[in-house]
């Protein structure tokens, strides 16, 4: 009887500890997808120019009611920007799940004339953008990558 009771304990307490590594693994891995997802988005807005390229008409963003990010030519066409779901959604159109059923909210935000302190030598405030990629998860949590962008004048 005594070592029934001494057994049922022990479970008890090795369930809770069970319980609580499952949960710290589960919010690690809702980490890891946000940040996946955050480190996406980020990657496809670097790989626009600041201003829209020449010869080309400027299409509308994000605020201009674009929904179709395969159409944005410039940064700040992604301001505002915000999609939510289990999955990500490529500029291509191409859909990737990430498997751990979570939904996870993405919003972007471009601020113009972000110049650091210090830096006046080197440009115009209008040259430098803030690129912020929030990425807002379950339970509560979110995470936030910011990038500088900068427009650099070329010598030749």
């Amino acid at each position: 009887m005594i070592a029934s009771v001494v057994l049922s304990i022990s479970v008890i307490g090795i369930s809770a500890t069970l319980s609580a590594s499952y949960k710290q693994s589960n919010v690690c891995g809702n980490n890891n997808s946000a940040l996946a997802l955050a480190q996406q988005l980020m990657e496809e807005i670097a790989s626009k120019p600041i201003d829209v390229p020449s010869g080309t008409t400027d299409q509308p963003g994000w605020s201009g009611g674009q929904t179709n990010r395969a159409l944005y030519d410039n940064v700040g066409d992604y301001n505002g920007y915000t999609d939510t779901g289990g999955s990500v959604t490529t500029s291509t159109g191409a859909t990737v799940d990430l498997g751990d059923g979570g939904t996870y909210t993405r919003t972007v935000s471009v601020t113009s004339n972000a110049m650091p302190p210090g830096y006046t030598a080197y440009g115009q405030a209008s040259d430098f953008l803030l690129v912020t990629v929030t990425v807002s998860m379950p339970h509560s949590q979110s995470i936030s990558l910011s990038q500088m962008f900068t427009r650099t004048t070329l010598y030749r």
